[in-house]
């Protein structure tokens, strides 16, 4: 029975410095606001090799196609909605599946109450060509034209088989 009761005290302990880890990681955790950063163009980094400044290009570009329509620009790229694009992204390439997610689950997880989001993939891609084939599509034009968009996630990778596979996510938090 004695050695029964030092293993429920370790087993205790163990779970006890589990769940307050736990605790703790949820707590120091940054919220959906965390950060906020603005794209900027780097002119000496190839956006072909680069893929940071692929992204940022996107976003830029399809804030100039939004100016032309009277639309006020996505200015911002948002720590929760970049990990989340990111995250599809890195999926989509590892499985091959160009499939949307459940659009609930940016909702939910970012704290905002609209989202939507595209996707491409090819070879050859460049920043430019792809917002023009979002626009070409009347299901991604809407999204990216949408009015209340204002905040962003870009993700875009190279595939084992040489294409460029790129999410975007917009989102709204008010």
């Amino acid at each position: 029975m004695f050695k029964n009761s030092r293993k429920l005290q370790s087993l205790t302990a163990a779970t006890l410095t589990a769940l307050i880890t736990g605790l703790l990681l949820v707590l120091a955790a940054p919220s959906a606001e965390a950060k906020l950063w603005r794209p900027t163009i780097n002119s000496s980094l190839d956006p072909q090799t680069a893929m940071n400044e692929f992204e940022n290009r996107v976003l830029i570009k399809i804030n100039q196609v939004r100016a032309r329509h009277h639309l006020p620009a996505v200015k911002y790229f948002q720590t929760c909605v970049d990990g989340m694009s990111e995250s599809w992204d890195s999926r989509i390439v590892s499985t091959g599946d160009l499939v949307h997610r459940d659009q609930m689950t940016v909702i939910n997880k970012c704290n905002l109450v609209w989202t939507g989001e595209c996707l491409i993939r090819g070879t050859g891609l460049t920043p430019k060509m792809s917002v023009s084939l979002w626009m070409h599509s009347p299901e991604h034009r809407a999204i990216i034209m949408k009015q209340r968009a204002n905040r962003a996630g870009v993700a875009f990778r190279v595939d084992s088989d040489g294409r460029v596979v790129g999410v975007l996510n917009f989102g709204d938090n008010r």
